[in-house]
């Protein structure tokens, strides 16, 4: 009974590799072509599938926000958010300084550090 099993699924992976090098010519290829071939699909769809893990996400939510605010007309409420050019000038008392621009930028920097940490 085991032994049925087996056989069987073994037979239906070849099928499978047959009906792969049948839709895709590789049968003619020698065997470094084919390795070849291979090798550079499986590159290409780990690529993909990774490229898919790690960016996916953050493009779902930003269309996902976007939709919101088209439908609801508010932006979603978010702590990570840094302080636009224009806000920081307007608190500001009159041009900028030296100071205040380091200040920004090390807040600014505060805030996506403790934005990356928390997705971790």
């Amino acid at each position: 009974m085991m032994l049925s099993i087996i056989a069987s699924i073994i037979r239906w992976l070849r099928l499978k590799v047959y009906q792969y090098e049948v839709t895709f010519a590789i049968y003619m290829l020698t065997p470094t072509e084919k390795f070849i071939f291979n090798s550079l699909l499986i590159t290409l769809v780990t690529l993909l599938f990774t490229a898919a893990y790690v960016y996916l996400p953050d493009h779902v939510m930003a269309i996902g926000s976007r939709a919101y605010y088209y439908w609801a007309g508010d932006r979603l409420l978010d702590a990570n958010y840094i302080q636009s050019a224009s806000s920081v000038l307007r608190n500001s008392s009159s041009t900028p300084s030296f100071e205040v621009v380091y200040e920004t930028a090390r807040d600014a920097a505060a805030t996506a550090t403790r934005g990356i940490v928390a997705e971790l």
